[in-house]
């Protein structure tokens, strides 16, 4: 992954002389922003957009792993990501997921002969059943809603840095919080909430009037796979956070019902420890696409780690999408 941005903002000034507070403020800097992305009416007639590139992970161990990346919106209430879950040998696992409007998209593609005898990778959501169970109605209701709320609050940090605007598939409201100093100067800096505790910071430059950055807390990732391979390999239930993993069940089978109570108390465990840090997603490489400046790197990072980048090779203004993109999950 190649070093972070060199625009990094710094320090957010609290000094009351700079926080300007007035209701025009926000506005002005909103309008400016958009002003610089193209103008205010180019920003406004995108209906749908499409993306393609690719995506450079680092993991805690420092190990960095490619995969394509494709984005689908058709504003203002549908949203797909199709992202690479795994790589296994010649072939990848892919992930979609997105809404529309308050359906859910959550569809895993597993190839269907994995290397090393076959398998299946699947991820699961906080509050799901444990492997081999069904999900109880409650249970699945309780992991849609997870789901879209996730996938809405991305779609929020993707337009918000984009276009500056807030959409009805996740209404956010604009205050202006201040300014930051910069390597390059000074930002402004724009509050940013919305439903389910968003929250964020939108830094603009305050002299180009591009967004630099987007900032929020929330607890440490957990992540969660099932891997079951039928050839007799390594399988079984993995969770991960803050650098720890974690793997029930045995080579080629499935977990037994005391490997399932560990896991579950495992789990239990690692969420109530989960920290608080920082996620921030840096836009930057700004090119025109039908007179509207696009970022086409966005770069991430995870309580001051880098973790991301994003490098997108295309992207589309106002195509046709099939509207099978966005169908929603059963």
């Amino acid at each position: 992954m190649r070093s972070f941005m060199n625009v990094v903002v710094v320090a957010l000034v609290a000094g009351p002389a700079l926080v300007l507070g007035q209701a025009g403020d926000v506005n002005k800097v909103l309008a400016d922003m958009r002003a610089a992305l193209g103008g205010a009416d180019k920003v406004a007639a995108v209906k749908t957009l499409t993306a393609v590139g690719k995506t450079a992970r680092t993991n805690s161990q420092g190990a960095t792993t490619e995969g394509d990346l494709e984005l689908a919106m058709e504003l203002p209430d549908k949203y797909v990501a199709r992202t690479v879950l795994a790589n296994m040998g010649t072939m990848s696992v892919y992930r979609n997921a997105g809404f529309n409007g308050n359906g859910v998209i959550n569809e895993v593609e597993n190839p269907p002969n994995l290397a090393g005898g076959g398998g299946m990778i699947m991820i699961r959501t906080p509050g799901g059943p444990a492997p081999g169970q069904t999900a109880t109605p409650e249970q699945k209701a309780e992991m849609d809603q997870r789901l879209l709320m996730t996938a809405k609050k991305d779609f929020a940090r993707m337009t918000v840095g984009m276009f500056g605007s807030s959409y009805d598939a996740f209404p956010v409201e604009f205050s202006y919080a201040g300014q930051a100093d910069s390597p390059d100067g000074k930002a402004h800096v724009i509050a940013v909430k919305g439903a389910d505790n968003f929250d964020a910071k939108l830094f603009v430059d305050a002299k180009s009037n591009l967004p630099l950055m987007l900032s929020w807390s929330d607890r440490e990732p957990m992540v969660m796979t099932q891997n079951i391979n039928r050839g007799g390999g390594p399988g079984g239930q993995t969770v991960t956070m803050g650098g720890g993993a974690t793997t029930f069940g045995r080579g080629g089978q499935p977990p037994t019902e005391e490997e399932i109570k560990k896991m579950q108390a495992d789990m239990a465990a690692r969420e109530a420890a989960r920290k608080v840090v920082e996620f921030r997603i840096y836009y930057s490489n700004f090119k025109a696409v039908n007179g509207v400046l696009l970022p086409h790197t966005l770069q991430r990072s995870i309580d001051g780690k880098p973790t991301e980048e994003t490098t997108f090779e295309q992207f589309k203004i106002n195509p046709k999408i099939d509207k099978q993109k966005f169908a929603v999950s059963k």
